[in-house]
């Protein structure tokens, strides 16, 4: 650092030197803009020592974390969604059994991704309560859940 400091310091005071030595006009014209590029370079210097295989590993390293933190955060973000989503199917369950009488203490709901439309659905229903088969019907018919993907737990 010290020595780039020295550098334009150096580079301004021949500069200066150069002009206070020139004569007016034409001359003195070209002089301040050779003065100036030179002073220009100084000041850049450091920009044309840098390693660029380092900058490049450098860069390509902070490449691959940010692509590990957008994939962790990624994932995140879709256990989010499937738990919201699991959650909101559970409690339309829940509500479709007091509409039908259902005698159901707890309802869950798992869902799985679907690639192609790139949503979540609901995939079982486990129903804690005494078996409906209105509310079997239901759950087949609006949620696509079919009875073999049902468990029903009985409570005492």
């Amino acid at each position: 650092m010290s020595e780039w400091v020295r550098g334009i310091f150096a580079a301004s005071l021949l500069g200066a030197m150069a002009l206070a030595l020139c004569p007016p006009g034409r001359v003195r014209s070209v002089t301040r803009l050779a003065c100036g590029l030179v002073c220009a370079l100084a000041v850049a210097s450091p920009l044309f020592q840098l390693d660029m295989d380092g900058l490049a590993a450098g860069i390509a390293s902070y490449q691959r974390q940010a692509e590990a933190i957008t994939a962790d955060e990624d994932e995140r973000q879709k256990l989010l969604e499937r738990t919201y989503i699991e959650e909101q199917y559970a409690a339309y369950i829940s509500s479709r059994a007091r509409q039908t009488g259902a005698d159901v203490r707890s309802v869950t709901v798992s869902a799985r991704w679907d690639d192609g439309a790139l949503v979540w659905y609901p995939h079982t229903a486990a129903v804690e309560g005494a078996y409906s088969a209105a509310l079997s019907r239901i759950i087949e018919q609006e949620l696509g859940i079919p009875p073999e993907r049902q468990e029903w737990i009985a409570y005492e």
